[in-house]
């Protein structure tokens, strides 16, 4: 499984390539970003015909959230494979599966870079990957050659420097200048959302298309992705010598009471949708 990952040198995904720390406190982020997208996502992967007896692989699934969604979605004739490189995090998505009785999705702890399916899935699908890879145009050329004949990939992903608040604040605006610096540090992509439809193409799927969506808040637990986000980016901050902790815990406070202020705004990143077909 891991031969031509090796023999074509495409670099693992290591967890420091992975800005945002994972474990349980990771876990509760993704469930909060989860609930915020759930409809959002359900609705774009039954636009693309998910439905009961198809098989549906999730890579770089997180906390499992769209994972067990689609287990519902495709029923229990179909099935769901589900993957990411972090231990701690499929152990957790795994539990989330057996109190639900979810019996038709597998986790598994793997690379992106070294999953080896061909023409086994419905549908391939990722969201908030590619954005902290180093080559996503292999992981894409991947996920291409999972799905069968007529089958789909579909991604969502950011344009981080879509992200905004309104009024301005200094806190928000110095947690984006910190999220992109620990991008870049690890040669990752956070606005790789409007190249995905290019990219796509390059890939040579058929049929491509994409569109946006952009939620925002006033108040609620989607108001909070900001400072979740900022929290869990700290240790890789500190680490890679950006900022150190006592600023970064200044910048949350601030961020903190801004968020609270359900007079403020703070928007999700942009995120662009892209699918396309491969037609074998």
């Amino acid at each position: 499984m891991y031969t031509l990952s090796l023999l074509l040198n495409i670099p693992a995904v290591a967890e420091h390539d992975y800005i945002i720390s994972g474990g349980k406190e990771g876990k509760s982020r993704l469930n909060v970003l989860a609930d915020v997208l759930h409809h959002q996502t359900k609705a774009l992967l039954q636009q693309h015909g998910l439905t009961k007896g198809m098989s549906f692989l999730d890579l770089g699934c997180g906390g499992g959230n769209v994972s067990l969604m689609a287990a519902g979605m495709v029923g229990n004739n179909g099935s769901v494979t589900a993957m990411d490189f972090d231990k701690e995090i499929i152990s957790l998505a795994q539990e989330d599966a057996t109190a639900a009785y979810a019996k038709n999705v597998s986790f598994h702890t793997m690379s992106a870079y070294d999953i080896s399916y061909t023409n086994q899935f419905d549908i391939a699908y990722s969201r908030f990957l590619l954005s902290h890879l180093n080559d996503p145009a292999a992981v894409l050329q991947k996920m291409k050659q999972s799905v069968k004949p007529g089958g789909k990939v579909i991604v969502e992903d950011v344009d981080f420097s879509g992200h905004f608040c309104y009024p301005a604040n200094v806190a928000f605006n110095q947690y984006l200048q910190y999220y992109a610096a620990a991008a870049k540090h690890s040669n990752a992509d956070a606005n790789i959302g409007p190249s995905l439809f290019s990219m796509f193409q390059t890939a040579g799927f058929e049929d491509v298309g994409f569109d946006v969506i952009q939620p925002c808040f006033n108040k609620g637990t989607g108001k909070w992705m900001a400072y979740l986000t900022l929290d869990r980016i700290k240790p890789t901050l500190i680490k890679d010598g950006i900022a150190t902790e006592q600023t970064i815990n200044t910048t949350l406070q601030q961020l903190e009471g801004f968020t609270k202020d359900e007079q403020t705004i703070i928007s999700l990143p942009r995120i662009f949708r892209v699918w396309g077909m491969n037609k074998g």
